[in-house]
């Protein structure tokens, strides 16, 4: 199908497009290996933060108290995680296990496989080019003179407005 020219120049529909050949190509690595890229997250965070509780990681997921806990029930029931006692008796640890440990190191190579096979008509200096931008667009937006100061109107505004 035609694409509109004005889709050619929204960022946001050009990341979409990538992340969606990129996200197709890691659903395919990880499906045999019982994995999603939620599950794939989820190990590396508490491979990275082992002992962490579940609240913790719900929040660095974004994801609500229920949700965390059926992921981390998945991930026990396929051998890759373990629950200990947490910091009080109302919390859970999060540990990886062995199994969790090789099964992240295995797809972890097929995914780097992958990404290298999508990107390799980037040069290497593009390549380092798109990392730097995304994490510049990903990091936390800090607040600046115009935006403090478009927030004070606003306020100020609405202030004005109750009284």
């Amino acid at each position: 199908m035609k694409q509109d020219g004005d889709l050619e120049t929204i960022l946001g529909y050009q990341l979409q497009r990538a992340r969606m050949v990129m996200s197709d190509d890691a659903r395919r690595l990880l499906e045999p290996y019982g994995l999603t890229p939620a599950k794939l997250t989820a190990l590396l965070l508490i491979r990275a933060n082992p002992g962490c509780d579940q609240s913790a990681l719900g929040r660095a997921l974004s994801i609500n108290r229920s949700s965390v806990m059926k992921l981390v029930n998945l991930l026990t029931a396929q051998g890759d995680v373990e629950r200990r006692a947490g910091r009080n008796l109302r919390t859970n640890a999060v540990h990886l296990l062995p199994s969790g440990q090789e099964r992240l190191a295995t797809v972890l190579g097929l995914l780097r496989e992958s990404e290298a096979r999508l990107t390799e008509r980037l040069s290497p200096a593009e390549h380092k080019t798109l990392f730097a931008l995304l994490r510049k667009l990903s990091a936390p937006k800090s607040r600046t003179a115009g935006a403090s100061a478009g927030h004070a109107v606003r306020k100020s505004k609405a202030i004005k407005t109750a009284v």
